[in-house]
């Protein structure tokens, strides 16, 4: 069962919703400090899931080469100008920084590295930690953009609950192909990934994590091969 998922999922929209409540109450500073707190707490994840790799090799070979392809197919750049292109198309009555937040939360909710990594490894190993861990950051961080955009943040989990279901779904195909190496590397991939995503949100490195996410992919055949 995806319990993580749903988790996560339900995390966002009470958050979303608690936040727009609140929006008259929440103290400033709080909006200012949290975010960096949250990415502290996404590198101490990528950090545990790192230290479980078995072949070095594989795992920065995955990274390398699955940039190298997410960077030439731009996904992150692409999916951008997807989102902006459906603001025409939404019957809602939103102001151009509502807007952008909305965006922001889907892009961040729903194809963030943690996300999609979660997703799979919950799966693919039962293990739904990386989810739970990332639905205690995604409830205060739609709290604090509740604050902005209001009540619609929170049902940005419905495309979240949609993306993290068919990921699971796919995952568990794989599963029967799988190692306890590849699914080692799996995870010390998703670390580096999660890493990257910490770094960006604490506003250390700005990366285009979503471009390094084929390395997921190429991690299976690389541990088998290498």
């Amino acid at each position: 069962m995806p319990y993580g998922i749903m988790i996560n999922c339900t995390a966002v929209l009470i958050g979303g919703l608690l936040g727009a409540f609140l929006k008259d109450y929440f103290p400033d500073k709080l909006k200012e400090s949290l975010p960096g707190i949250f990415g502290l707490s996404a590198i101490t994840m990528g950090v545990t899931l790192i230290i479980r790799l078995e072949s070095l090799s594989a795992v920065i070979l995955a990274i390398i080469i699955g940039t190298v392809i997410g960077e030439l197919l731009n996904l992150e750049t692409n999916l951008m100008h997807g989102l902006h292109g459906l603001e025409s198309r939404l019957p809602l009555s939103l102001n151009d920084g509502q807007l952008d937040v909305l965006i922001s939360m889907i892009i961040l909710f729903c194809f963030s590295g943690t996300g999609i990594f979660g997703a799979m490894n919950s799966a693919m190993t039962g293990d739904h930690s990386v989810l739970i861990a990332k639905a205690i950051m995604d409830f205060f961080t739609a709290v604090i953009f509740g604050t902005t955009a209001g009540y619609l943040v929170g049902f940005v989990a419905v495309p979240q609950f949609l993306v993290g279901i068919l990921l699971f779904a796919g995952a568990s195909y794989i599963l029967p192909f799988v190692t306890e190496t590849m699914l080692s590397n799996f995870k010390a991939c998703g670390g580096i990934i999660t890493l990257a995503v910490g770094l960006k949100i604490a506003d250390i490195k700005r990366s285009r994590v979503l471009n390094i996410l084929p390395s997921l992919v190429l991690v299976f055949p690389f541990s088998l091969f290498l």
